[in-house]
């Protein structure tokens, strides 16, 4: 019984061991953090939320620029963005890119401040390249005018009357970069979050879903408007260089989504101006004798169309259990570690309570809670170390997210490699998890059948054995 006891002290100590490792901390909120996901938008906000007088006392304590930035990112209130984000630019003009989410952010308030077109007028000044601040101030027009364009044909129709909205989209569409400042963003705020020690997956997931995106359905709006409305018209009239030149402008602009877009939205809007381009393109090529191109064009469509399906989760070998099973076990043994730990120190607290209160007494709950503390312990390890091997590899994911080197391309890995989420992302191209108890039930039945039809063989035996030979 000594080494009984030992050994569940030992396993004890261990278990207790993990809740010192940062990584095993986080795979517990693996739980906490799907039910927010599903439903608890309070928690979430509250653990993915930089506390607003950590922020205050932050630029306060040390008001250099990058703190002065991510202060202006994500500030609770709309004046203090604007305070902090103007004393950044002004220390370092190379920030200047975070006018666009204070911008975006300006332009969702009610009413919108007057320091809206100043903002969005000094990025544009900044970085005249890019489409991006063109895209804001075509959003600022019909924030102001409170139009939302649509695709359809009568929406187009409207669009195409106001002008100064078309000259916003003509810059943007004519500007050679598309850049969202998403990965600048992203350096900032992984810098700051570790040397202050608020290297969170929670925190990084959550901001990096909050990241701003142009808006979308103007982007598409100005396509069809652009392809089906302009360049329609030109050709139809005998221009057909100048009609192609339309075409071309629209496929640029979402070629430059696809390759720069960091989130699958923007990716996605882009593949659908692609699409809406090479609608009357590849006509208008053969229509100019370039057939060579023209076929050139229809097989850069057919393989849009082939990742586009593969996207939509349509492709057989891009469906996959891998992602939400692995969920549902670090679900089911963060779970466990809760249950056993619970199990664990009643079963502690009550056998020793009994050395003091009525001692004495000792019934069947004692007898059984005696010997449940001798095994609850391995128990409780036994969790706990199926729940840190489980979680390490996200853990590893973040780790190496949060301070490698390198170009980043695509925002999307973040929700699915770095914090498992059961029903979460990949999303669609997930298949149903499945029973596995429905396939071994059967066998374990049957070998539970044999075991006893063996015994109760070999106890007949031996029954036969010892009985007196007459």
């Amino acid at each position: 019984m000594r080494r009984t006891r030992f050994m569940s002290l030992l396993f004890l100590v261990w278990s207790i061991a993990f809740f010192f490792v940062p990584d095993f901390r986080q795979g517990l909120q693996v739980p906490i953090f799907a039910l927010g996901v599903n439903g608890d938008a309070h928690w979430l906000e509250r653990a993915g939320t930089i506390p607003a007088d950590v922020l205050r006392e932050a630029t306060t304590r040390s008001p250099d620029a990058q703190t002065l930035a991510f202060a202006a990112l994500h500030a609770s209130t709309l004046k203090e963005a604007l305070d902090w984000g103007s004393r950044a630019v002004a220390m370092d003009e190379k920030l200047t890119w975070i006018d666009y989410t204070i911008g975006q952010k300006a332009l969702s308030a009610k009413p919108v401040p007057p320091e809206a077109p100043a903002l969005i007028s000094q990025l544009e000044k900044w970085d005249p390249d890019n489409a991006i601040p063109y895209l804001l101030e075509a959003q600022s027009i019909l924030s102001q005018k409170l139009v939302d364009y649509g695709p359809s044909k009568e929406m187009v129709e409207e669009a195409a009357k106001d002008t100064e909205w078309v000259q916003a989209m003509q810059k943007a569409y004519g500007a050679p970069r598309y850049d969202s400042y998403n990965v600048r963003r992203f350096e900032l705020e992984r810098t700051w979050l570790r040397q202050n020690n608020y290297d969170r997956p929670v925190i990084v997931l959550l901001s990096a879903a909050a990241y701003p995106i142009p808006n979308l359905l103007q982007i598409r709006t100005y396509a069809n408007l652009l392809v089906d409305k302009l360049g329609k018209e030109q050709e139809d009239a005998g221009h057909l260089p100048q009609a192609m030149d339309q075409y071309w402008t629209a496929l640029r602009m979402g070629q430059r989504m696809q390759a720069n877009g960091g989130s699958l939205i923007e990716k996605l809007i882009g593949a659908a101006v692609v699409k809406v381009a090479y609608k009357r393109l590849i006509p208008a090529l053969q229509k100019a004798g370039q057939p060579d191109a023209a076929t050139a064009m229809e097989m850069s469509q057919k393989q849009l169309d082939l990742q586009l399906s593969a996207l939509r989760g349509n492709d057989p070998l891009e469906q996959s259990t891998n992602y939400n099973w692995t969920a549902l076990c670090i679900l089911v043994l963060a779970g466990l570690v809760a249950v056993f730990g619970v199990l664990t120190l009643i079963c502690i607290l009550y056998v020793n309570a009994k050395r003091w209160v009525r001692p004495q007494v000792k019934g069947v709950i004692f007898s059984f809670l005696t010997v449940a503390e001798n095994y609850m312990p391995v128990l409780l390890f036994i969790a706990c170390a199926g729940l840190y091997l489980s979680y390490y590899p996200y853990a590893q994911n973040f780790h190496h997210y949060m301070t490698a080197p390198g170009e980043i391309h695509d925002f999307e890995p973040l929700f699915y490699n770095i914090f498992p989420n059961y029903g979460g992302m990949p999303g669609h191209n997930a298949l149903p998890v499945g029973n596995p108890l429905r396939p071994y039930g059967w066998y374990a039945l049957a070998g539970l059948i044999i075991v006893v039809v063996f015994s109760m063989a070999l106890g007949r035996a031996a029954s036969r054995e010892r009985a007196p030979k007459s």
